[in-house]
């Protein structure tokens, strides 16, 4: 009888545990915001740019590569970091717009 008590009381546990989420302010599925999202991404392309241009160097200065590929490469390499940079200025700019109005929307009512 004892042991059925516990496995009823460890059921109703367990049911609480998997329900809570679901019901709580931002459900089982909080909204992810978009901008975030992309800010985040374009951040972790920007450090694997530079990962990426830490190692060119590392190879180019052990004579893995020659002075002509490191040269290709290292050029295609900072056109892409500087189009990632230049697309995180962009989207900071509009990020720091968008919540202005937020804000502005959120002060008249």
């Amino acid at each position: 009888m004892i042991l059925f008590v516990w496995i009823i009381v460890l059921g109703v546990l367990l049911m609480v545990y998997i329900i809570y989420p679901l019901y709580r302010e931002e459900g089982a599925f909080p909204e992810v915001d978009a901008t975030q999202a992309r800010m985040q991404t374009l951040n972790l392309e920007r450090e694997q740019s530079y990962s990426a241009l830490a190692d060119l160097d590392e190879d180019y200065e052990s004579g893995k590569l020659s002075e002509r590929d490191y040269r290709e490469l290292r050029a295609a390499l900072m056109q892409e970091t500087a189009q990632i940079i230049s697309q995180l200025e962009t989207d900071a700019k509009t990020d720091v717009e968008t919540e202005i109005e937020k804000y502005k929307r959120q002060k008249r009512g």
